[in-house]
């Protein structure tokens, strides 16, 4: 059981990093020089396109950390109060939610570079 709370504990990383850094993003975009960031060609064509850049990607990241900080928390819930003895479907359960978060997290990738090339090209 100690194990199952670690694993939805270590599940709530990568929205919650989308979370903080979406927030920070949309807040202070970090310097152009600075090694962090968001860095594409089309990002760093510009002042403004970087900033725009940081605002597009910190909105979606901040949106999608949400919906997927509640959808691991109720998985997580499910899991531990449900399927307490059958290790498959855990497994199972949280190799769905990673591959969920990881597809919101890289979905904020082609949206903010689609905004950039509408509104920079």
């Amino acid at each position: 059981m100690a194990v199952l709370i670690f694993t939805v504990i270590f599940l709530l990383l990568m929205p919650l990093t989308m979370i903080i850094c979406g927030a920070w993003f949309i807040k202070s975009p970090p310097d152009m020089d600075s090694g962090i960031g968001y860095r594409t060609s089309r990002s760093m064509s510009s002042p403004q396109a970087w900033v725009t850049a940081h605002r597009i990607c910190g909105k979606y990241w901040l949106i999608f950390g949400i919906i997927t900080l509640i959808g691991t928390l109720l998985c997580g819930g499910f899991a531990i109060f449900s399927l307490a003895d059958t290790d498959d479907a855990i497994y199972n359960i949280i190799l769905i939610v990673e591959g969920v978060q990881l597809f919101f997290l890289l979905l904020v990738l082609p949206i903010t570079e689609s905004r950039l090339k509408k509104l920079f090209h």
